[in-house]
């Protein structure tokens, strides 16, 4: 659309640090104060304003519903940041309204706007790829094209998910496809994930349940569409210029193995992306952002897109 531009992937990239394999813990967070997570009434308390099921258009000329929490009051110069909040689930279950208020009851008191979007769900003998990650892609592309109306600063979009919801945040950071309609760029400036899968012909192997809703979701076994297990999977897709990447796991996950995000991290710094990986003590549904291994993470995820929107310093795995 005429007037709303998009970051590039090219001025994210910064020099790093030598990686090395004992920085992929952060437990100093573990001795940090760190802000406590706002509770869901904070949404009846006059300081959000919430829009549920406003409707988009997918590029199957289908309509998907998504909602939009807001802060109250005025934005600053240029907008708010916005978190695109996708749910997980397995690519075949849940939906937008548990995640968004999650995410929106967190983030919005500190000035974010959240748009958690529905997308299409996998079943049996029904694959949901690619058209799973089309949704959400033209979801950030509706955030783009209604920047004016919703206040919010177009070149500061984050891609955030949980589970399959954080495997398709992390595709739309190394594979955010061309621009839409009228040319708006479905690039996000920033992906946050948790416990997120990276590599689907692996998880195929490390995890049965996972595997299982790997494959109704992308309609076979790696041997039976080896295309589709390597397209819906961000760790093929790494490249220098990728938008800077948090990411989080608990070390006894036992649906997504916690070395589904190392390996992200290692090809991330591979390719001088900037991330931060944190792993925390727990299993698969950390219950961010309230949880997360009895580590509240919001303040440092609030310090890594502060660094990410005013381009200070060097993001990396510390």
């Amino acid at each position: 659309m005429p007037g709303i531009s998009s970051g590039s992937r090219e001025s994210r990239a910064r020099p790093l640090r030598a990686f090395r394999p004992e920085d992929l813990t952060i437990d100093g967070l573990e001795r940090r104060t760190l802000m406590s997570a706002v509770p869901r009434s904070v949404l009846d308390s006059g300081r959000m304003i919430e829009r549920v099921n406003v409707p988009y258009t997918t590029p199957a000329g289908t309509a998907e519903r998504l909602n939009v929490y807001s802060p109250a009051g005025q934005p600053p110069a240029g907008g708010w940041p916005v978190i695109v909040a996708i749910h997980g689930g397995g690519w075949r279950r849940l939906d937008k309204t548990g995640y968004g208020d999650r995410i929106a009851s967190a983030f919005v008191p500190n000035g974010y706007v959240v748009v958690a979007p529905n997308y299409v769900l996998s079943a049996p003998g029904r694959p949901s790829w690619p058209r799973n990650l089309e949704d959400v892609r033209a979801a950030v592309g509706w955030v783009r094209s209604s920047a004016a109306a919703l206040r919010i600063n177009p070149d500061q979009v984050v891609a955030m998910g949980e589970s399959a919801g954080g495997n398709l945040a992390e595709l739309l950071g190394t594979d955010p496809g061309p621009p839409g309609p009228g040319g708006v760029s479905t690039q996000v400036q920033a992906v946050i994930a948790f416990s997120a899968p990276s590599d689907l012909p692996a998880l195929y192997v490390q995890s049965r349940w996972a595997g299982r809703a790997a494959a109704q979701f992308l309609g076979g076994t790696p041997q039976q569409v080896p295309q589709e297990f390597a397209a819906a999977s961000p760790i093929d897709h790494v490249a220098p210029g990728d938008p800077p990447m948090f990411l989080v796991h608990g070390r006894e996950d036992p649906l997504v193995p916690v070395d589904q995000s190392r390996m992200l991290a290692a090809a991330l710094q591979g390719a001088g992306v900037p991330v931060q990986l944190v792993l925390v003590h727990g299993g698969h549904n950390l219950d961010f952002p309230i949880g997360a291994g009895q580590r509240n993470l919001i303040q440092p995820l609030l310090e890594f897109l502060g660094a990410t929107w005013n381009d200070e310093g060097t993001l990396s795995i510390r």
